[in-house]
């Protein structure tokens, strides 16, 4: 396990799930979003109460397919509160797939 990956993705996830979801404006993005969080909240929630930081390979393409459709969500979401939700939670996503570099921050 990554420590410093580990406990960033602990500090991003208590701040993801003491945000309300933010408006989407848009029904269908909205939809997609929160399919892809609901998914990703199992996962990461595992990571993180794992305490080992470690996902099985089903878990790893379940997060890697949310990231695929966040970043969509997020090409399309308007509004700074509601980018700022999903940059977060591809952020989070990256972190643990090995896809970002720590403490990197996303251009809202």
């Amino acid at each position: 396990m990554n420590k410093a990956v580990f406990d960033e993705v602990s500090v991003l996830w208590a701040q993801h799930l003491g945000q309300p979801f933010p408006g989407m404006g848009d029904d269908d993005v909205f939809a997609d979003f929160v399919l892809a969080d609901a998914y990703m909240a199992g996962i990461v929630t595992a990571y993180v109460g794992s305490r080992r930081g470690s996902l099985n390979t089903e878990q790893r393409r379940i997060l890697a397919n949310c990231a695929r459709d966040l970043r969509w969500v997020l090409r399309r979401v308007r509004g700074r509160e509601a980018r700022a939700f999903v940059a977060r939670s591809v952020r989070i996503a990256d972190l643990i797939l090995g896809r970002a570099t720590l403490n990197a921050r996303h251009q809202q």
